[in-house]
């Protein structure tokens, strides 16, 4: 096959399909639109599941989740989701104050932020992690 050939209207129209198949690539959306009520739901079963004393992957396949605090050992005394959030297209931003308590029995407060996923996978993120 020639180089003349190859420059065929054929040639050229196959060409430039598969510089569009490539230029589009195969992947789709990260993720889906998070579902505001279900993002909700998601991050009170997993404080709840925190403050029962259970650990993160006995939440597992529902609910993929870890905070840095729950995994260092310190055990969740009290929640509140406050009623701010941000919906950020394909997951719910919120806010919780959280009284913890460390091995020595000292508690402590703070308000942290998690990032909340409900589509593809459901998951729940401190958001500064």
């Amino acid at each position: 096959m020639t180089i003349r050939s190859m420059t065929t209207w054929p040639c050229r129209l196959l060409m430039l399909v598969l510089l569009c198949v490539v230029s589009v690539g195969c992947g789709g959306p990260r993720g889906g639109p998070v579902n505001p009520a279900t993002a909700k739901d998601v991050l009170k079963t997993f404080l709840q599941a925190w403050k029962d004393g259970k650990k993160a992957e006995d939440l597992k396949p529902g609910i993929i989740g870890a905070d840095r605090e729950w995994n260092a050992g310190m055990k969740l005394v009290s929640f509140e989701v406050q009623s701010d959030e941000a919906n950020q297209g394909t997951r719910l931003r919120l806010s919780v104050n959280l009284t913890l308590k460390d091995d020595k029995g000292a508690e402590s407060k703070s308000t942290v932020n998690y990032a909340v996923s409900t589509a593809p996978v459901v998951t729940v993120l401190r958001d500064d992690d």
